[in-house]
């Protein structure tokens, strides 16, 4: 987990925006969707080094479209139906523009 980063705080606020954006899933399913969210998030900056073992900034930068595709992969797994990847898909594009914002709130980006 990225030192300074605060789940608690974020999947409240991450679900909240989700709302906002007009995802009408029950309160308790955006929150384990934005549960896995952050944890692929965080997996794919620790693979990428954005982040290093220790949750201090890496050397690497953090690309959305790379970013994107590699958490849709981990979110949608197997799933075959285009209609529910294309769920999964709206829902983590909601999910990255409140992680963005609640990083920036938190003083996390530069």
């Amino acid at each position: 987990m990225m030192q300074g980063y605060d789940l608690a705080a974020a999947v409240p606020f991450i679900a909240k925006a989700m709302r906002k954006a007009g995802h009408k899933n029950p309160q308790d399913e955006l929150e384990v969707f934005v549960r896995r969210a952050i944890e692929a998030d965080m997996a794919y900056m620790l693979e990428t080094g954005v982040i290093d073992e220790d949750g201090m900034m890496g050397e690497g930068e953090y690309d959305d479209d790379d970013a994107f595709e590699a958490l849709l992969d981990m979110l949608a797994g197997d799933e075959e139906d285009e209609d529910a990847v294309g769920a999964v898909a709206q829902l983590l594009d909601s999910y990255m523009q409140a992680q963005q914002d609640f990083m920036e709130a938190s003083g996390l980006m530069e």
